[in-house]
């Protein structure tokens, strides 16, 4: 089947594999996943036995060495994947938990829950990316301008459906590249937060994006997808789009996305709102910029936000 770049085929055409046996692999610790992964052979199904492990911050990165669909062979809705974050970590290294080089292609994370991560979670640079029915959870990344807890780079392709980011700090996806996200929820996401670390001084973010950054260069469509409580301490708490090539595609919403004060004599003072997509710059017509195009409407029932 040729793929063809609508929404229809983000599902069906996601990179399918074959495998001799549907036996798990059964993880005890980051370093154990580690060495799964970077054994595995060329185009490999791993299927995790659920599991709950530990990823002390300061360790290093797993990087994913080839094609594969990492997914948590769940028997039942209780079952659960999950990498914890431990201890803090200084803001001067960028080290995500799983990195993607340049070279490698077609990288699926299916079912996983990570929580309290720091220095972000993923960082992709090559094509194809899909991230589906996970969860982001009490992560953080470093107050830095480029970074978040999903980093999609420069001429990068990725897709997130039916995932969850939720109290993340630092931002909860950037892109610099072609982003299709759908079927999600981010709730209560920082731009730029109170960074926990073991540095003495910190610097500031760029302050934009709580939920998502669409940044020079990106393209991001977003289609029935949850905008709650997310914050910023400048522009766009929602979505923020460098130039208008962030796309509304219908059935999102937005409820309380704040932009919010940063300094001592105003933190945490609501200084706006914007519940879509705030527009840096636009390309057409006679507006300048700067504009808040608000998604169809507020959030319904939270029973949604799993």
């Amino acid at each position: 089947m040729k793929c063809t770049p609508t929404l229809l085929s983000l599902i069906l055409c996601m990179p399918t594999y074959t495998f001799a046996s549907c036996a798990c692999e059964t993880i005890d610790s980051w370093e154990n996943l580690k060495n799964i992964i970077q054994s595995s052979s060329t185009d490999a199904l791993l299927r995790l036995c659920p599991f709950q492990i530990e990823k002390p911050n300061v360790e290093s990165s797993i990087t994913i060495p080839k094609s594969m669909h990492i997914m948590c062979a769940k028997e039942s809705r209780s079952d659960e994947c999950i990498i914890q974050g431990t201890h803090n970590t200084g803001s001067s290294t960028n080290n995500e938990a799983f990195k993607i080089p340049q070279n490698v292609h077609n990288v699926w994370f299916q079912g996983l829950n990570f929580q309290g991560i720091g220095n972000g979670v993923i960082k992709s640079e090559g094509l194809n990316l899909q991230i589906t029915d996970s969860t982001f959870e009490n992560c953080q990344f470093p107050p830095k301008s480029r970074g978040a807890i999903v980093l999609i780079e420069v001429n990068s392709t990725a897709t997130i459906i039916d995932t969850t980011f939720r109290n993340n700090k630092g931002g909860a996806v950037q892109s610099y590249g072609k982003l299709t996200v759908s079927h999600c929820a981010f709730t209560d996401n920082e731009s730029t937060p109170i960074w926990i670390s073991n540095d003495e001084t910190e610097s500031r973010g760029g302050g934009v994006g709580g939920a998502i950054m669409n940044g020079p260069g990106g393209y991001l469509k977003i289609y029935d997808s949850r905008f709650l409580r997310n914050e910023a301490d400048k522009n766009g708490p929602a979505v923020w789009s460098y130039e208008d090539t962030a796309i509304d595609l219908g059935s999102n919403c937005g409820t309380e996305n704040h932009i919010v004060g940063n300094s001592q004599s105003n933190e945490g003072v609501i200084l706006g709102v914007c519940d879509g997509i705030y527009y840096k710059e636009v390309s057409s017509g006679d507006s300048t910029g700067n504009l808040c195009a608000s998604f169809g409407g507020e959030c319904g029932s939270p029973i949604l936000d799993k």
